[in-house]
C-alpha cells in the first residue's frame, strides 16, 4: 500500500484540518498521499495534484472524507479503476463509511498491514435508448423511476425478462442493490437485504393498491419499465445525485453492472454490527 488517494468533502472538512493530519500520517509512514488538483490547490501543500481519474487509477485505496453521498459519487467514479474505497464518516448515517473520525489512524494502521477485508458490492446500471442513442448510467445504491412535487402520478409496467411483473399506480418505482436496500428502498417499505447477496429488489413508492408489494429477484434478470400514456413527469434518479427526465417514448432497462465497488472493511465490525448501531436496535 504505497500510493494512497485522498477525496475530500470541502463542505464537510472546512478547515481542512483532517484532511492535513491524514496527509502528515500517511507521509509519516513511508506512502504517498495523492490529491486532486482542486484539493491540492486549496491546501497550498507541496504534494502534487492529479486528475480525479489519475487518483482513482493510480492509487492502491483511496480515503474518501464525507458522508455516504460522497462515497456513492466516488463509488460511481471509480468502480471501473477496481480501486478500493475507505470510508472516513464525516455525515449523520455512515451505513457506507467504515471509520468514525475518533478511530481513523488505528484504522489506517489496519489497512495498510493487510489486515482488512475489500467487499465487492453489486452495483447496477441502466439505460435508456432514444433515436437510437444510448444514455448509460450507473448506481451503487439503486435506480428510481419517480415523479416530480407537483405531477400527477405514474402509471407504468415493469418487465422481468421480457414478462409483465406488475402495473404501478404510484408515486414511482426502486430499483435497488442490496447495499441499497437499507437506503430509500427501506423507507418505501423494502426488505433490508444482506450486503453480499446476489440479488435486486424492486419496490414501489406509495402505489396506489395494496397488490404491488416488493419483490427480490435474481442478479441475472433483466428488468424493463416503460412509462403508460398520461402519466405525469417522471425523472430517472441515480442513487438520489443524477437526475434524467424520461419522455414518455423512452424505456429504461435495468440490470447488474459488469463491475463492482470494492469497500474496505475493518475486522470485527460486520453488517449487523452497523445496522444495529445505525437503526438504533441495541
Amino acid at each position: 500500500m504505497h500510493n494512497i488517494g485522498i477525496i475530500v468533502n470541502h463542505s464537510k472538512d472546512i478547515e481542512f484540518e483532517l484532511t492535513k493530519s491524514i496527509i502528515n500520517w500517511i507521509e509519516k509512514n513511508n506512502a504517498n498521499p495523492m490529491l486532486t488538483k482542486q484539493t491540492s490547490a486549496v491546501l497550498g501543500h507541496n504534494i502534487n495534484g492529479y486528475n480525479v481519474e489519475e487518483v482513482y487509477e493510480k492509487s492502491d485505496f483511496v480515503i474518501v472524507l464525507g458522508g455516504d453521498g460522497t462515497i456513492l459519487q466516488v463509488a460511481r467514479e471509480i468502480a471501473n479503476f477496481e480501486t478500493p474505497i475507505l470510508g472516513i464518516n464525516l455525515g449523520h448515517v455512515g451505513f457506507l463509511a467504515e471509520v468514525d473520525v475518533k478511530d481513523i489512524y488505528k484504522s489506517l494502521d489496519i489497512v495498510l498491514k493487510g489486515e482488512a477485508i475489500i467487499e465487492e458490492r453489486m452495483m447496477l446500471e441502466a439505460s435508456i435508448i432514444k433515436d437510437n442513442v444510448k444514455k448509460e448510467f450507473y448506481a451503487l445504491n439503486d435506480i428510481i423511476i419517480t415523479r416530480n412535487t407537483i405531477s400527477r402520478i405514474l402509471t407504468m409496467d415493469a418487465y422481468i425478462n421480457e414478462d409483465l411483473v406488475m402495473t404501478v399506480n404510484g408515486d414511482g418505482l426502486i430499483v435497488a442493490t442490496p447495499t441499497g436496500s437499507t437506503a430509500y428502498s427501506l423507507s418505501a417499505g423494502g426488505p433490508i437485504v444482506y450486503p453480499n447477496l446476489s440479488v435486486i429488489t424492486l419496490t414501489p413508492i406509495c402505489p396506489h393498491s395494496f397488490s404491488n408489494r416488493s419483490i427480490v429477484l435474481s442478479d441475472n434478470e433483466v428488468i424493463s419499465i416503460r412509462l403508460l400514456k398520461n402519466s405525469g413527469d417522471a425523472y430517472l434518479t441515480i442513487d438520489g445525485q443524477e437526475c434524467y427526465k424520461i419522455e414518455e417514448n423512452e424505456d429504461i432497462t435495468v440490470k447488474k453492472a459488469c463491475f463492482k465497488t470494492k469497500l474496505i472493511k475493518l475486522p470485527g465490525r460486520g453488517f449487523y454490527d452497523v445496522l444495529r448501531e445505525k437503526l438504533k436496535e441495541r
